[in-house]
């Protein structure tokens, strides 16, 4: 029994240490990336002038960097008043789309990280794929990974369904802090 209780002890300092060392704490790929209202103005206006061009029956080519994505999603926690996910950071790197945030449950404070791989499907839409999920130096199980993805589709195709009707996207291409989105109207 005692050295049950001396197992547990030294499990639980290994895991906290673990969790306060820095070296395994996920790392942004880049510097902070500041949170401001006009590069969600600049995105809506770009967006603005996206679904303007559609309408007009052109083609559609939307570049949206990672201040504005950051920004934006920022803004949507702070107006829903969402306090267990905080600074979050978008990174638009190598193909991917790289979210980092601060995590804050009631006895717990972490570093998140949810690489999304995007592509098109044969339907002309969106199609997110989490390719990883850690929270801290833990992945996430596979089935709360499929979950995130399941709701992460659903909210974007709902999202672009009211902003865009009719949309169909030919493509998508990230990096170097970019995402081009390129579509026509159905």
């Amino acid at each position: 029994m005692k050295n049950r209780l001396w197992i547990i002890i030294v499990v639980l300092a290994a895991v906290s240490l673990a969790c306060n060392l820095s070296i395994f704490r996920p790392k942004t790929p880049a510097p902070p990336i500041p949170v401001t209202t006009e590069a969600v103005q600049s995105l809506e206006e770009t967006a603005q002038d996206a679904y303007g061009n559609l309408q007009q029956g052109e083609n559609i080519k939307l570049t949206i960097n990672e201040a504005q994505l950051t920004s934006l999603v920022a803004m949507k926690l702070a107006e829903s008043g969402e306090q267990t996910i905080t600074n979050p950071q978008i990174y638009l790197r190598d193909g991917k789309i790289q979210v980092f945030g601060t995590v804050k449950t009631d006895n717990l404070e972490a570093l998140a990280e949810v690489i999304v791989g995007v592509g098109v499907n044969s339907s002309g839409q969106l199609d997110f794929n989490i390719e990883s999920a850690k929270l801290g130096p833990f992945p996430l199980p596979g089935n709360l990974i499929s979950q995130l993805e399941t709701r992460l589709d659903i909210i974007f195709q709902q999202e672009i369904a009211s902003l865009a009707p009719n949309t169909a996207f030919d493509s998508i291409l990230i990096a170097d802090g970019q995402m081009i989105i390129e579509g026509h109207q159905r």
